[in-house]
C-alpha cells in the first residue's frame, strides 16, 4: 500500500496566507487558458472540416483523439504525482499542452490536426494536479473552496473561448490563424508553473504500473477504432471484430492485472467503493453527455438549411454566441455549488445536475429548428454540467485517501474522457451510418438519435447519485 511521505527543501515549506493566496491565483490562470483552449476548438471544427476535406463523421475524431489521449494521460500522470510531486508532472502536462497546441496550430494535414490533439491529452491532467496541490497546502475547506475556483475558471474559460474564437475569426483570415492564439497562451502557462507554482509536500511511495498503463492504452484505442471504423468497414468485416476482441481481451487483461499489481495505474479496488464508483459511473456518463455530443452539435448548427433542412448555417462567430448560454451558465452553477452543496449535499447537486440536462436534451428533440431553443438548451443544459463538474471533484476528495487525491480525481477524469471518446466514436458511427442516400452527409435522424443517447445518459447521472454511499470524511484523515 502506498505511504505518505513528508518532504522538505526547495519548494517544500509551509506557505502563509498570501503566498496560498497567490499560488491558487496562478493555478486559475492556468485552469482559465485550458478551459479556453477546449472552448475555441468547437466553433472552429466546421471551418477545420472544410480546409482539410474532412467529412462530418471523422470530424468527430478531432476530439475522440485528444479525449483518448487524455484517458490515457490522466491516470499516469496523476499516479506519478503522487508518487513525486504534483508540481513536477503539472510542468510535464503543460509542456506537452504547447506542443500539441503549437502543432494543431500549424497543422497543414488532418494527421497532423490529430497529432497535436493528442499531444494536448495531458490538457485534463492539470486539474486533478492542481487538486493534488491546493489539498497538499489547504485545510479541507480552503481546498473545497479552491476546488471551485478552480472548475469556476475552467467552465468560465470554456465559455469565454467559445465567443473569442467567433470574434477572433472575425479578424484573423483562417481558423489555423485563431488557434495560434491559444498556443501563444500555453506558453504563458509554462511559465507560470515553472516559476510561481510551489511543489506539494506530501508522497506517496509506490511504483509506476506501466503494464496496466499500456494495456489500458491498447485497449481503449482498439476499441474506438472498432467503433469508429465499423459502418465503414462493415459490423461483421474480419478487421472489424479482430479489432473489438482485442479491445476485449485487452482491457479484461488489464482488470486482471490492476487487481493482481501492488500499485495499479488504477485501483480498481478503490474505484469500486460505494461512495466512488456511483461517482465514477456517472463521471462516465458526463463525458459521454458533454463531449461526445459537441461535435454534432456545431456541425448542426453550421448546416445550410437551404440545402439540407435543417441547421443554420453559422459561422464561427454564430456558432460561439449560441454555444456561449452552456458555458455560461456553467460558469454560474459552479458559484453557486459550495451554497448548494449545503441545503442539498453533493449527491443532490448530482441528481439535481442529471435532471436538468435530460430535461434539456429531450426539449431539443422535439424543438430545434429556431435558433432560441438552442439558446434555452445550452442554458438548462449548461447548468446541469456546471452542478455536475463541481460535486464530483469534491464528492472523490472527501471519500479518498489523502495521499492518493492525484490519482482518485485523475480516475474522475479519466472517466469522463474515457466517456467523451467513447461517444465521439459511437456518435461519428451514428453520422456515418444515417446519411442521405448516396452522400456522407448525416440526415436530421442521425443528430435526433446522438440527442436521444445524452437525454438517456443524463438520467443515468442522477440513477447515479441516488445510489452513492455517502463520504464519510473522517476515515481519510
Amino acid at each position: 500500500m502506498s505511504r505518505i511521505q513528508p518532504t522538505t527543501g526547495v519548494g517544500a515549506p509551509g506557505l502563509d496566507g498570501a503566498r496560498v493566496v497567490a499560488v491558487v491565483g496562478f493555478l486559475v490562470f492556468v485552469e482559465l487558458t485550458s478551459g479556453i483552449i477546449q472552448g475555441m476548438m468547437p466553433s472552429l471544427l466546421p471551418e477545420l472540416g472544410s480546409l482539410l476535406n474532412v467529412g462530418a463523421g471523422d470530424l468527430n475524431w478531432v476530439n475522440a483523439a485528444q479525449l483518448l489521449a487524455a484517458a490515457i494521460s490522466v491516470p499516469l500522470f496523476g499516479r506519478l504525482g503522487d508518487m513525486y510531486g504534483h508540481r513536477r508532472l503539472l510542468r510535464i502536462a503543460v509542456l506537452c499542452l504547447v506542443a500539441g497546441s503549437v502543432l494543431v496550430a500549424w497543422s497543414p494535414s488532418f494527421g497532423l490536426l490529430l497529432l497535436g490533439r493528442v499531444l494536448q491529452g495531458p490538457l485534463a491532467a492539470l486539474l486533478p494536479l492542481e487538486i493534488g496541490l491546493v489539498r497538499d497546502h489547504l485545510d479541507a475547506a480552503g481546498a473545497r473552496g479552491a476546488i471551485a475556483l478552480l472548475v469556476g475558471a475552467l467552465t468560465f474559460g470554456a465559455s469565454a473561448g467559445t465567443v473569442i474564437s467567433g470574434l477572433l475569426r472575425q479578424v484573423i483570415p483562417s481558423a489555423h490563424g485563431v488557434l495560434w492564439i491559444p498556443a501563444v497562451a500555453t506558453v504563458l502557462c509554462a511559465g507560470v508553473v515553472l516559476f510561481l507554482v510551489p511543489e506539494s509536500t506530501t508522497r506517496a511511495r509506490s511504483k509506476v504500473d506501466w503494464a496496466g498503463a499500456g494495456l489500458l492504452s491498447v485497449g481503449l484505442a482498439t476499441l474506438l477504432l472498432g467503433i469508429s471504423q465499423g459502418p465503414k468497414w462493415g459490423w461483421t468485416d474480419t478487421y472489424t471484430l479482430t479489432l473489438l476482441v482485442v479491445a476485449v481481451v485487452t482491457l479484461v487483461s488489464w482488470v486482471v492485472v490492476e487487481l493482481r499489481v501492488p500499485e495499479p495505474i488504477v485501483d480498481i479496488r478503490l474505484t469500486v467503493r460505494r461512495t466512488l464508483l456511483p461517482v465514477y459511473a456517472a463521471s462516465f456518463l458526463l463525458g459521454t453527455a458533454l463531449f461526445g455530443a459537441q461535435t454534432a452539435s456545431v456541425v448542426f448548427l453550421s448546416s445550410p438549411p437551404d440545402k439540407l433542412g435543417y441547421g443554420f448555417g453559422y459561422d464561427a462567430l454564430g456558432i460561439a454566441w449560441l454555444m456561449l448560454p452552456s458555458g455560461a451558465m456553467a460558469f454560474l452553477a459552479s458559484l453557486v455549488a459550495s451554497r448548494l452543496f449545503k441545503l442539498i449535499g453533493g449527491r443532490g447537486a448530482l441528481a439535481l445536475s442529471g435532471t436538468l440536462m435530460v430535461i434539456g436534451y429531450v426539449f431539443l428533440i422535439v424543438a430545434h429548428d429556431e435558433p432560441w431553443q438552442f439558446v434555452v438548451v445550452n442554458a438548462v443544459v449548461g447548468s446541469g454540467i456546471g452542478l455536475a463538474l463541481s460535486a464530483m471533484p469534491v464528492l472523490i476528495v472527501e471519500s479518498s485517501p489523502h495521499e492518493r487525491t492525484a490519482i482518485a480525481t485523475g480516475i474522475y477524469n479519466t472517466a469522463k474522457t474515457v466517456g467523451g471518446s467513447v461517444a465521439g466514436a459511437v456518435f461519428a458511427a451514428i453520422l456515418t451510418a444515417i446519411t442521405f442516400k448516396g452522400t456522407k452527409i448525416p440526415t436530421i435522424d442521425a443528430y435526433t438519435t446522438v440527442w436521444s443517447c445524452c437525454a438517456g445518459v443524463a438520467a443515468l447521472i442522477a440513477v447515479a447519485a441516488a445510489v452513492a454511499a455517502r463520504p464519510r470524511t473522517a476515515e481519510n484523515r
